[in-house]
């Protein structure tokens, strides 16, 4: 049933799935939000915990994680008082539990969320959608099936600098873009984070070193950057090549070292991800018809042809005092009263994510992926 799923088809349910939002959104008359569970303790969970507490009136009533410890360190601020279950099911069940935040490793995604959604619950899942991209339509599917509103942790739309530079793309500054070049270098992953246990042989890795896990080192933080690319894209992929492996770290099967090409109708991409250059240059350059405009994640700089650089007020680090993942669950649970979708609905984040599956699929069987292969 996954493959049959299509852009279209999720496109054109989607007032029908509005309308059942309408009938069943889970805050209260007086505009509450609704009261939160959450799944999965690791360090991501962390930010979602402390973004909840910038905002007034959040109860996070339930708190899942195999690991106990990590339940009781969790149980302070909103979720001072929730209920700890080891089974990620029990929380689901809980019927104080009105919206679910799913933050566990990228594997447990689909499953989730999927169950959550069929639960009747609102569903805030973190980046990526889905391991792949069967999952991320079956994930959206199940959001338009029940009704429910389904946002995706792709926090980083909310960043205010991000938001200035699509307006400067978008309000023709360097006239009309045909080549998006992105630079993005990195050290490894933390390595407090949560270590998998091999049951045939005891040893531990952590989960991002593991492609079953985690997918592809561009599904877990490339997506970002792709996500502001498709914002000023603005059309789906129909050509992508891809080259990288486990260059640095040959042990692990997670790339470190990855080269994209893309094509969107006629606009081009160009990307280099490297997880193995901590302290090297990060840097994104748009170039258009008129001119162009460089991000190094600090400043940005309009050089329109013929004029003099011209550096672009990327504005505060918060908007009204807020971090962006407390302005990700004020979308979220405004969508929710609402009864409209989300800015981080699944087809913003299916569209985003489309790069690193076909990236994915390039490198593994060595062809060029199209849009084709996206029905």
């Amino acid at each position: 049933m996954h493959g049959e799923l299509s852009r279209r088809t999720l496109l054109a349910s989607g007032l029908a799935a509005a309308a059942v939002r309408r009938s069943v959104g889970q805050s209260d008359e007086a505009g509450h939000p609704p009261r939160v569970g959450v799944i999965g303790l690791g360090n991501r969970s962390g930010r979602h915990l402390h973004a909840l507490g910038e905002l007034r009136e959040v109860e996070v009533v339930a708190l899942s994680d195999i690991q106990s410890d990590r339940m009781r360190a969790a149980r302070q601020g909103p979720a001072a008082n929730a209920e700890m279950y080891t089974d990620y099911r029990e929380l689901i069940a809980d019927s104080r539990v009105q919206a679910v935040t799913v933050a566990t490793p990228n594997n447990l995604h689909a499953e989730m969320a999927i169950a959550a959604l069929r639960a009747g619950k609102d569903v805030l899942l973190e980046k990526p959608i889905g391991l792949n991209y069967e999952e991320a339509l079956a994930v959206a599917a199940a959001a338009r099936e029940t009704g429910r509103t389904l946002a995706i942790g792709m926090q980083r739309y909310f960043k205010v600098a991000y938001r200035k530079i699509i307006e400067a793309v978008n309000s023709g500054a360097i006239g009309t873009p045909y080549l998006f070049s992105l630079n993005e270098y990195r050290g490894d992953w933390n390595p407090r984070t949560w270590r998998w246990p091999d049951p045939q042989t005891g040893k531990t890795t952590p989960w991002r070193h593991l492609r079953a896990m985690a997918g592809s080192s561009l599904l877990e933080f490339s997506v970002h950057s792709y996500a502001l690319l498709y914002e000023m894209i603005g059309q789906p992929l129909t050509f992508c090549a891809a080259t990288g492996g486990a260059v640095h770290w040959p042990e692990r099967s997670t790339e470190d070292n990855i080269s994209v090409i893309a094509e969107f109708g006629d606009i081009r991409l160009q990307h280099t991800y490297s997880g193995s250059a901590p302290g090297a240059e990060w840097a994104m350059t748009i170039t258009g018809s008129k001119g162009s405009l460089q991000y190094d994640f600090r400043t940005a700089t309009i050089r329109a042809i013929g004029s003099e650089p011209q550096e672009l007020d990327l504005g505060p680090a918060r908007r009204e005092g807020f971090s962006m993942e407390a302005e990700m669950y004020r979308d979220f649970f405004s969508a929710i009263r609402r009864g409209a979708e989300p800015a981080l609905n699944a087809q913003f984040a299916i569209e985003a994510s489309k790069i690193a599956y076909a990236a994915w699929t390039s490198i593994d069987e060595r062809r060029i992926v199209t849009d084709k292969d996206y029905p």
